[in-house]
């Protein structure tokens, strides 16, 4: 359960988005101490899922609903993300 207490500031890496979609790559270093895929990070207060984890990073899909009602629409390479497991 997310307590609404930020672990970490990560920095978006990359946003790739499709017509439907959009995936998601953030650096961070704490929440993904012990995470696996399918686990769940809220970024900005959105509950997204794990789909992928590498060096310091993570990817997660965003759905287009979720695009068009939280403020990840406007996130860009480079943007901070307030994060938490």
């Amino acid at each position: 359960m997310f307590t609404g207490i930020v672990e970490e500031t990560g920095i978006v890496e990359r946003v790739q988005k499709g017509s439907s979609s959009a995936v998601l790559t953030v650096q961070a270093i704490k929440v993904l101490e012990g995470t696996e895929v399918g686990d769940s990070i809220c970024v900005n207060g959105v509950c997204l899922t794990v789909t992928s984890l590498a060096d310091g990073r993570f990817t997660a899909d965003v759905m287009h609903e979720t695009l068009n009602r939280a403020s990840l629409a406007q996130l860009r390479c480079g943007s901070r993300v307030n994060l938490e497991r």
